[in-house]
C-alpha cells in the first residue's frame, strides 16, 4: 500500500495519483524534503562585473532586481518594495515563492521550497538563507542561515548549486 503524502489516504501499489485528493504519488519522499547534494557538487565561481549599476539619484524609486539564471541566461525581475521569497513552488503544501526556481532546474540543483529571502532595507540589498538543506552562497562563500548578508549588483548568489547573478535597476516613480 502507498500512503498519500498530502491527505494520508491509503492507495494501491502502483497508483500514480491519489484517488481522494489527486496529489501525485510518484517519487513521494518524506514531506518537505529537498534533494541533498554532495558538498563537492558546489562549485565556486568568480563574481562577474556588475552589468548594471545603481543610480546616484536620490529621487524616490522602485527597487527592481533582476536575478539572472546563469545556466540559461533567463532573467527574473522582481520589485523589492517588500521581501522576496526564493525557492520552489509546492501548491499542494501552499508554498508559492515570489521567485520560483523550479522551472530552472531548482529541484535537481537542490533548491529548497523556502530557500532564501532577498530584501532591500536602509539602502542595502540582503540575502538571508532560511535554513535550506543545501545552503546559499554569495560569490562562492556559504552564508550563515537565518542571518541577512549584504549583496551588491554583480554578485553571484548560489541556491544549492543553481547560480544566479544579481542585477539592480532603479526606476523613478
Amino acid at each position: 500500500m502507498i500512503v498519500c503524502p498530502n491527505c494520508v489516504a491509503k492507495q494501491l501499489d502502483g497508483t500514480i495519483f491519489c484517488t481522494e485528493c489527486g496529489a501525485s504519488l510518484i517519487d513521494t519522499g518524506p514531506p518537505e524534503s529537498t534533494r541533498e547534494l554532495d558538498a563537492a557538487a558546489v562549485v565556486s565561481h568568480e563574481p562577474s562585473p556588475a552589468s548594471s549599476l545603481l543610480s546616484d539619484d536620490n529621487a524616490p524609486s522602485d527597487h527592481i532586481v533582476a536575478l539572472i539564471v546563469v545556466s540559461n541566461r533567463r532573467r527574473i525581475e522582481v520589485n523589492l518594495s517588500d521581501e522576496v521569497l526564493i525557492g520552489r513552488a509546492d501548491p499542494t503544501r501552499g508554498i508559492i515563492p515570489d521567485v520560483d526556481l523550479g522551472p530552472f532546474g531548482g529541484y535537481d540543483a537542490g533548491v529548497s521550497r523556502r530557500h532564501a529571502i532577498l530584501s532591500y532595507r536602509d539602502g542595502t540589498y540582503r540575502v538571508e538563507d532560511l535554513g535550506s538543506a543545501n545552503g546559499t552562497f554569495i560569490n562562492g562563500r556559504r552564508i550563515e542561515p537565518m542571518r541577512a548578508t549584504t549583496v551588491q549588483p554583480g554578485d553571484e548568489i548560489i541556491c544549492g548549486t543553481l547560480l544566479l547573478r544579481l542585477e539592480v535597476h532603479h526606476r523613478k516613480r
